[in-house]
C-alpha cells in the first residue's frame, strides 16, 4: 500500500522511528527509557499489583514491590482509554516517562514499580506531572521499605 505521496508507508513510519529512538551514531539515546530498567510482561506488572504496596496521589497511583533479586529497580506505566484518547494517553506517558528519566535516583535498587495514571493527567503540565509523581514516589518507596 503506497501513501498519497507515492512513498510506502512502512518505510516512512520505520524511519521515523528508528530515527527518534537512536542518537546520530545509530546508538541508543543515554536519555531512552532502557529496556533493563521496565516492566514489559503482564506477569511482572500483576506481581506488583498484587504483592505490593500503593499510594495515591491526584493525577497518579503508584504501586511498588521490593524484589529480593539485588537489580536496579524497575518501572511500568498504565494508561488506559479512561485518560483519553490514543494523543491524550501518549502525552500523559510521555510526561510520565520524563519524570521518571529525571529521577531514577529516587527509586531504591529492587524496587519494582508501576505508575498507573488517572483521568485527571490529562488537564496537568509535565510539571505538575513531575512534582506527583516524585511526591507519590516518596511516599510508596516509604511504605514499600516498611513492608
Amino acid at each position: 500500500m503506497s501513501s498519497p505521496r507515492g512513498g510506502p508507508r512502512a518505510a516512512s513510519a520505520s524511519l521515523s522511528a528508528t530515527s527518534s529512538s537512536l542518537g546520530s551514531a545509530g546508538k541508543p539515546r543515554p536519555s531512552a527509557f532502557p529496556k533493563a530498567r521496565r516492566l514489559r510482561t503482564r506477569a511482572q506488572f500483576r506481581a506488583v499489583y498484587d504483592g505490593g504496596v500503593r499510594a495515591g496521589s491526584a493525577l497518579l497511583t503508584v504501586f511498588a514491590l521490593k524484589a529480593s533479586a539485588v537489580r536496579p529497580a524497575r518501572v511500568g506505566l498504565t494508561v488506559t482509554r479512561r485518560v483519553g484518547n490514543a494523543v491524550v494517553r501518549n502525552r500523559a506517558k510521555r510526561a510520565l516517562r520524563e519524570a521518571m528519566r529525571r529521577h531514577w535516583r529516587a527509586l531504591p535498587n529492587s524496587l519494582d514499580v508501576v505508575l498507573h495514571a488517572k483521568p485527571r493527567i490529562r488537564r496537568a503540565t509535565p510539571a505538575e506531572v513531575e512534582q506527583d509523581v516524585l511526591r507519590a514516589l516518596r511516599r510508596v518507596v516509604h511504605r514499600a521499605g516498611r513492608h
